[in-house]
């Protein structure tokens, strides 16, 4: 369980974040925005890049969980689905660069994600090499979907977007996901 005081900064950053460019936003608004002070917030962030990050690790962790989706197509159309609706946080937060960047971020949480659900599935086993080779490809791809995705580059819905993403999963992984 979370406390109120890490929700109260995360909360503070989504809404600044539909409103101002990532590389505006300063860990000094993040705090007068949330009513914490700087020793509060630095118990429960590094910096800022660590809030955005942690912002995105929460919803994939939400929609991971098989109360919300069955297998990998559900979290796949939870995930696209929020980002269509909150264009302004993803667009906003895809500006960032660098090492700490949401997109590197992404790919990190999204393949030790993979990761950790094969094993639990085998047993304690992970990826093959192939397989690591295809998830690896697969978490690099979906970086650039969001990327291109809050571009408005696609002309599609969520649930299609959700079908097109879990047809190019690798289809050895495809089982592994949910039991």
């Amino acid at each position: 369980m979370l406390s109120r005081t890490y929700n109260a900064i995360i909360d503070a950053f989504n809404r600044l974040i539909p409103e101002k460019d990532f590389h505006k936003i300063s860990v000094e608004m993040i705090m007068e925005t949330a009513g914490v002070s700087r020793s509060t917030f630095y118990r429960y962030f590094k910096d800022k890049y660590d809030v955005m990050n942690a912002n995105f690790k929460n919803l994939l962790d939400y929609y991971v969980h098989p109360e919300h989706s069955s297998n990998y197509r559900d979290l796949c159309y939870h995930i696209f689905k929020y980002g269509q609706e909150n264009l302004g946080i993803f667009k906003n937060a895809m500006s960032s660069t660098g090492f700490n960047s949401l997109s590197n971020f992404i790919y990190e949480y999204s393949y030790q994600t993979a990761l950790a659900i094969t094993q639990a599935n085998r047993n304690g086993e992970g990826f093959t090499p192939k397989e690591k080779l295809q998830v690896d490809i697969f978490c690099n791809g979906i970086c650039a979907v969001y990327k291109n995705m809050v571009d408005q580059r696609y002309e599609i819905d969520a649930s299609d977007a959700a079908d097109a993403l879990y047809e190019m999963m690798p289809e050895s992984l495809k089982h592994y996901w949910w039991k």
